[in-house]
């Protein structure tokens, strides 16, 4: 299920990340794990990226280039962390590393890293990266395109569910929606496509709670500028086997719910309850189904 207990902007030993995916890897940059299937764990920084003579690196919209794994010539797709991130189908828990202190290395008695959690991310593409300089001068790298994966919607995409769909349309919504899931693989997207499409699949989320939090029955606490109710769209698992986002892998819930959904101690009982209430309404939304 899509939670976990990182908190953006606080650093954590390597150890914390390897227990929450179940674990043993050494020094790759990218861990998975059979704890959580749906989703793995970058690690940004260190001393092998500045030696090796190319950088990760954040973009002003928020986004993020990654560089895939391998050491010495050509980076390849069939690379088991490369192609963990290459499906597009796996969520991605992004930290930042950096090396500790003396000060820090005293206190706890050796060396050992810092990670700073970044946030949750997709990967929107992958694209082929030939520096032409450094010790990887001609290698044919992997870059991966990691896009925040957004915990709320924005008033100026609310706002447009009331000009540009309608509750009549909700079936033809969900159908162009899941076709073109069915079409093209995330990251054979561009990111403009991709950023559309998130958008599109949140608008639906939201439309077809039609102001009513799809967890616990009860309407959105308040209104938004315009009147139109507030609600957050949670996404129900990492693994996404439809692709990056879909009708049935989103769901809109209050704010309350939304944090019970990742902080309670009955989360996934929660998470699993409302995926069945999901499955249920995108039956209703596609004529398969009766509401109960």
């Amino acid at each position: 299920m899509d939670s976990h207990h990182f908190v953006v902007g606080k650093e954590y030993h390597r150890q914390a990340l390897l227990d929450f995916v179940g674990s043993k890897q050494a020094q790759s940059g990218v861990i998975w794990g059979p704890l959580e299937p749906g989703c793995v764990i970058c690690t940004s920084g260190g001393r092998h990226g500045k030696k090796a003579g190319y950088f990760d690196e954040p973009l002003s919209d928020g986004s993020w280039l990654y560089f895939g794994q391998g050491g010495s010539g050509d980076q390849s797709p069939s690379n088991a962390a490369n192609s963990r991130l290459a499906s597009g189908s796996r969520s991605v828990l992004l930290f930042t590393t950096r090396e500790s202190t003396a000060k820090e290395i005293a206190a706890q008695g050796g060396y050992g890293k810092r990670f700073k959690f970044q946030g949750s991310y997709s990967v929107a593409a992958v694209e082929t990266a030939i520096p032409d300089s450094g010790p990887r001068k001609g290698n044919h790298l992997l870059r991966f395109h990691f896009v925040r994966v957004e915990e709320h919607t924005s008033l100026e995409a609310i706002r447009e569910i009331a000009t540009q769909v309608t509750q009549a349309s909700l079936p033809e919504l969900q159908h162009r929606l899941n076709m073109q899931d069915q079409r093209v693989p995330a990251v054979r997207m561009g990111l403009a496509e991709y950023r559309k499409r998130s958008t599109e699949v949140r608008q639906y989320a939201l439309l077809r709670a039609c102001g009513i939090c799809e967890l616990c029955q009860n309407p959105a606490p308040f209104t938004c500028d315009g009147g139109l109710p507030y609600l957050e769209v949670h996404h129900l698992h990492r693994l996404a086997d439809d692709g990056p986002d879909a009708p049935g892998n989103v769901a809109a819930i209050c704010p309350n719910c939304h944090r019970a959904v990742h902080y309670a101690m009955n989360r996934l009982t929660l998470n699993m309850a409302l995926a069945e209430a999901i499955t249920e309404k995108e039956a209703v939304v596609s004529g398969h189904g009766s509401i109960p």
